[in-house]
């Protein structure tokens, strides 16, 4: 509902064109002429004034009205044809319609309408620029950390195979398998990185279809974790623990795969090598928790608000890699499962991930 303010002398006209603008569907309201509009809350899409108002109150229309830009924010003036000369000061400055006594409903109507479909394009239009503002960022950011993130893996495979092709006859065969093995896990780590770019996108241009599986939890977590272990290149303790009644249900396993491992991977890389990460299962009657806590570097309670966006990174990370992909897909996979995630971190102290996730024991 778009909202009107009326700013009329005349109680009587005031009400009258109130009773009509309601009739019309829009939202009214009208303070006293008297009152100090400096300190006015509401918000508004259209001001209706008369000459007495716009004489007293011209300074503060002009300032709103700049406050607003670059999003337009209409006034209209009811005046008589012998009181335009009166109001000649601000007309110009201010006022962007004009309407003379005695009104004529329908023209009104018009000229309303007229003034609130230009502040709807602006707005539409700030919007706009808004959201390329963002994908400009968004772009920034991903050539920023692409360079970054495929740099080192680059340099590692064209640093191997010219070692390969120089002198690869002299080579013994185990050099030969660790340069592979090498070359392979540089390889593997850039289409990771693009596979993540590309689960982000797909996740976000279009309405993904959830894959529900029925899934043993207490058994895939374990798993998960036996094998997020097996290839953390410190064998990292994950302490873990599953509380409720254990019980099978629908989940879409890749999502639940990529929330998991995503928060234990990044548990572990972003706490020291000699601490463990407490991994918590809780079965509730209704939803599933996951809770995942480490006693690392922490996040930056500024930053914490912008934590599951593309492309961030905390402030803290330092040399630490990573590309700011992997909370942003962590938040979509619950998002798309209806459930929510909760981050309780303290910088220098530790972080504590809770997703919970609604408990479905049927498809439908």
């Amino acid at each position: 509902m778009r909202k009107i303010l009326l700013l009329l002398q005349h109680k009587q006209n005031r009400y009258l064109l109130s009773q009509l603008l309601e009739e019309a569907g829009y939202e009214v309201f009208y303070p006293s002429v008297d009152e100090d509009l400096i300190k006015l809350d509401n918000t508004f899409d259209l001001c209706i004034l008369g000459p007495i108002a716009l004489d007293k109150f011209g300074d503060w229309v002009e300032t709103t009205k700049k406050a607003e830009e670059p999003v337009f924010l209409p006034f209209l003036l009811i005046t008589s044809r012998s009181d335009v000369k009166m109001v000649t000061r601000h007309l110009w400055k201010t006022i962007d319609e004009l309407i003379t006594n005695p009104i004529e409903k329908i023209e009104l109507q018009v000229r309303i309408e007229a003034l609130l479909q230009k502040r709807q394009l602006s707005l539409n239009l700030k919007d706009a620029n808004e959201h390329l503002h963002n994908l400009n960022e968004l772009k920034s950011r991903f050539i920023s950390v692409a360079s970054h993130e495929f740099r080192n893996p680059l340099h590692i495979i064209l640093a191997y195979t010219q070692m390969l092709y120089r002198g690869g006859e002299k080579l013994k065969s185990e050099k030969k398998k660790e340069l592979f093995t090498r070359i392979k896990a540089s390889a593997k780590k850039m289409t990771d990185t693009l596979d993540d770019v590309l689960i982000l996108t797909k996740g976000e241009l279009t309405a993904q279809k959830l894959n529900l599986q029925l899934l043993d939890l207490q058994e895939f977590c374990r798993l998960l974790v036996a094998e997020i272990k097996m290839g953390s290149a410190t064998n990292r303790e994950i302490n873990y623990t599953v509380q409720g009644k254990s019980t099978k249900a629908y989940f879409d396993e890749n999502l639940l795969r990529h929330i998991m491992t995503n928060l234990l991977t990044n548990a572990i890389k972003y706490s020291p090598s000699d601490t463990a990460v407490d991994f918590d299962l809780i079965f509730q009657d209704t939803n599933i928790i996951f809770k995942i806590k480490d006693t690392g570097i922490g996040i930056p309670l500024k930053e914490q608000s912008q934590l599951f966006e593309s492309f961030r990174r905390a402030s803290n990370v330092g040399e630490i890699p990573g590309t700011g992909l992997g909370l942003a897909i962590v938040k979509q996979s619950v998002d798309l499962h209806g459930g929510k995630i909760a981050v309780d971190s303290k910088d220098g102290v530790g972080t504590t991930f809770t997703v919970v996730l609604p408990l479905k024991e049927d498809k439908d």
